[in-house]
């Protein structure tokens, strides 16, 4: 491809000499994208870069060290972007092999505290916490993982509106809609490559590649400075993968050194390209038989990916649906679309280490109309690393403003601390897929009418508000703690029904928590019934308090009631009948 040559100004940047060895950099920021600039010895324009590997080790007076790969960005320019990662003096110092001109170039930087108000640079960049289930600040605060989908990224347009702007007075589609969802509370960018300005299916990067490249910065930067962390897929879209790339391992690492050498000092979590593990639904003709889940070359693009990044950013694949993958096969389909077992190819402890793969991106639709099927809520609970529900019903694709928002809710209290949101001309902008069939999640059909509402609109659907409100209810509470029960019918029975309105139509999903004694319900069945709890400490004080969904409100003051001497409880009804979480609290016994 060819594209004009585009200004980029993104990060603080550091113009360094080749004819001096040493320099020293302004100021940095702690966790904040800082760049060195260097001139090779030759112009790459004309063959590419692929033969010079150019690295940088960053020490710091502590003696803590953080190795990153630089990268080449047309002509005779290569860069090397840093984070650092304390405050204090950082000396630098380049290795090259393949250009005499970049090697052995040295330098200091100053890094300051970050001063500004976003989490993410207060406290440092994303992780699974060690030993638990949820993802962590680099300081131990428990991270919130509240994510919004954008397959299409680049074609979301950043320097005009767009056609699809309508009333929103937008003069960037995309930083609009980064910047609405910030505000909204979301704190995950999830995104693929799908339109990129760049192709990298041969396994090289080439000038024609660069303009692209350039473009992407900008959009990583916006992300970045807009405090989101961008979970981000790799290279290019799964079907892209070829038979060529596949076999030849050295490309890949090529490439993987340079998408983290550019993307790397972000913010970011690496998710592997779309729905690779177990095999991208080998079995359904998409022609990619020339792997399957036993020799995935996702697996050696995880590797490379890990091999290359010192932050040890969380890595992941897309899965597939949990029809088709989870972690053992638990909860698949059997003999349907579960091919090779419905296994995850990274299920493997030793796979794991080698790949580094320390998080799962699960794509789970749990029923709306009745309890969910615990079964693959189970197989991710029962496994060490963190789950994140990544992908479900996209809101008026495949669900309205209630499926959209009790995904989330049912996600959490199932053990997957993270949820991808998704809406319909925002998940994949300008898309037409399914949109010309009418849908049904089992409470609400979507029709082809329903498909055409454009992204000015369902950025601001009920639902995407409604994100906040869920962010409210489970962080007023040590979310990360919360333990999933699975239906467990000896903690909770529902409220018996009537030949009118069997007990069936119930539909809840809960977890619990220590100290205080807690038991989180979320009940989303369209009546007011709710149920009994048991196991509770007998002939002790409760209380019982409501959480309006919708609105983001607690209802009233909690109410107070005893368990019974069995330690049975008997909970209200809903106060109507749609959904609500409700937190039960046991008191403290009076000194």
């Amino acid at each position: 491809m060819k594209n004009r040559v585009l200004t980029w100004t993104a990060v603080a940047c550091a113009a360094v000499s080749t004819h001096g060895r040493a320099a020293l950099v302004a100021a940095a920021e702690t966790w904040r994208a800082t760049e060195l600039a260097f001139e090779a010895g030759t112009d790459y324009n004309a063959t590419g870069a692929d033969a010079v590997t150019f690295d940088a080790v960053f020490t710091h007076e502590s003696g803590e060290k953080v190795s990153r790969p630089g990268f080449w960005d047309g002509g005779k320019t290569f860069r090397v972007r840093f984070a650092p990662t304390k405050p204090g003096r950082w000396s630098w110092s380049t290795t090259c092999r393949g250009d005499a001109a970049l090697n052995g170039k040295s330098g200091t930087l100053e890094a300051k505290p970050y001063a500004g108000e976003l989490e993410i640079y207060k406290r440092g960049f994303v992780k699974p916490a060690k030993g638990a289930k949820h993802f962590a600040y680099a300081d131990g605060t428990p991270f919130f993982y509240l994510g919004d989908t954008h397959w299409g990224l680049y074609k979301e347009e950043i320097d005009e509106p767009g056609p699809h702007a309508g009333t929103t007075g937008a003069t960037s589609h995309f930083k609009y809609i980064v910047d609405r969802r910030a505000a909204q509370g979301f704190t995950v960018f999830q995104s693929e490559p799908i339109g990129a300005k760049f192709d990298v299916t041969d396994g090289k990067v080439d000038a024609s590649d660069i303009p692209g490249f350039q473009l992407a910065d900008r959009y990583y930067q916006h992300i970045a400075d807009r405090g989101l962390v961008h979970a981000n897929a790799e290279f290019f879209f799964a079907a892209a993968m070829n038979k060529k790339l596949a076999d030849d391992p050295a490309a890949i690492d090529r490439l993987a050194r340079y998408w983290v050498a550019r993307f790397g000092a972000y913010p970011v979590m690496w998710t592997l390209a779309q729905e690779v593990d177990n095999d991208f639904y080998y079995d359904r003709g998409r022609g990619h038989n020339f792997y399957c889940a036993t020799n995935n070359p996702w697996l050696v693009v995880a590797e490379c990916l890990h091999r290359a990044d010192a932050y040890n950013h969380p890595l992941t694949a897309h899965q597939e649906n949990t029809h088709h993958t989870t972690v053992t096969g638990r909860g698949t389909t059997p003999g349907g679309p579960n091919k090779f077992g419905g296994r995850s190819a990274f299920a493997a402890a030793d796979v794991a280490a080698r790949t580094g793969h320390t998080w799962w991106g699960v794509q789970w639709s749990p029923s709306l109309t009745a309890s969910p099927n615990c079964e693959p809520a189970r197989d991710y609970w029962a496994d060490s690393r963190p789950a994140v529900n990544y992908e479900g019903r996209y809101c008026y694709l495949w669900t309205k403003d209630f499926g959209a928002r009790a995904q989330g809710y049912i996600s959490f209290l199932s053990g997957m601390f993270g949820y991808g949101y998704g809406a319909i001309d925002i998940w994949l902008y300008k898309s037409t897929y399914d949109v010309k069939t009418t849908s049904n999640d089992g409470v609400e059909k979507i029709t082809p009418a329903d498909k055409q509402v454009p992204w000015c609109k369902s950025v601001e659907f009920p639902s995407a508000l409604q994100m906040a409100h869920l962010k409210k209810f489970f962080t007023s509470f040590d979310w990360w703690n919360l333990k999933p029960c699975f239906g467990d019918g000896a903690r909770f029975t529902p409220r018996e029904g009537t030949a009118k309105a069997p007990a069936k139509g119930i539909a809840y999903v809960f977890a619990t928590l220590a100290n205080p004694n807690r038991i989180v319900f979320y009940f989303y069945g369209k009546d007011r019934r709710t149920g009994t709890v048991h196991g509770l400490t007998p002939d002790r004080f409760h209380t019982v308090r409501w959480f309006n969904t919708r609105t983001g409100e607690w209802k009233d003051e909690s109410a107070t009631f005893v368990s019974d001497d069995r330690g049975n409880l008997e909970l209200p009804p809903k106060p109507d009948a749609s959904d609500w979480a409700l937190v039960v609290t046991e008191l403290p016994v009076a000194s």
